[in-house]
C-alpha cells in the first residue's frame, strides 16, 4: 500500500476493514428497514396465517412480553432495554476495528433497535415468522445470530 494511503485511514484501519465497516453499517440499516416493513405488512396486510407446513410459515403474533413470551410491562421492558442498547452501542464502537465483533454487535444492536421501535410505537413486538413452535421476527434472528457470532469469537480467542 502506498505510504499516503496508509496515513489516510485513522486508528490503524486499512482499506479492507474500512470496507467491512461500511458494508456492516449499510446492511444493518437495510435489515432494520426490512424488519420494520415486514412487521408493518404482518400487522396490516398479511394478517391471515400462510403456512408452508405446520411448523414453518407466516403467522402474526403480537408479543406483549419479553423473550419466550415472559410477561413484563412494556414500560419496564423499555426502561431495561435502553441501557442495554447503550452498552451494545458502546461495545460496537469499541470494536470498530474488529470486523467479526463489529458484525456481532451491529446485529445485536439492529435487532434490539427494531424490537424497541415496536415497543415504543405499538406497545408490543410484532412477530411474524413461524419456525417450529416459535413465532419470531427478523430482529430476533439478528439478535440470536449476533450473540452466536460473539460467543464463537470468544471460543476462537480462547483457543488461540
Amino acid at each position: 500500500m502506498h505510504e499516503l494511503q496508509k496515513n489516510y485511514y485513522p486508528r490503524g484501519l486499512n482499506m479492507s476493514s474500512k470496507k467491512a465497516r461500511l458494508i456492516i453499517i449499510i446492511s444493518s440499516g437495510l435489515f432494520l428497514l426490512i424488519d420494520q416493513i415486514l412487521k408493518y405488512q404482518a400487522l396490516y396486510n398479511w394478517t391471515t396465517p400462510n403456512l408452508i407446513s405446520p411448523y414453518f410459515g407466516w403467522q402474526l403474533f403480537l408479543n406483549k412480553g419479553v423473550a419466550f413470551g415472559l410477561p413484563l410491562s412494556n414500560t419496564l421492558t423499555i426502561l431495561i432495554t435502553l441501557p442495554m442498547i447503550g452498552l451494545i452501542g458502546y461495545l460496537l464502537y469499541k470494536h470498530l476495528n474488529t470486523p467479526k465483533l463489529l458484525l456481532a454487535w451491529s446485529m445485536l444492536l439492529t435487532g434490539s433497535l427494531s424490537n424497541l421501535l415496536d415497543r415504543v410505537i405499538y406497545h408490543q413486538v410484532i412477530d411474524y415468522l413461524l419456525i417450529g413452535t416459535a413465532i419470531i421476527n427478523l430482529g430476533d434472528i439478528l439478535i440470536l445470530a449476533g450473540l452466536l457470532i460473539y460467543l464463537l469469537s470468544l471460543k476462537t480467542k480462547k483457543a488461540e
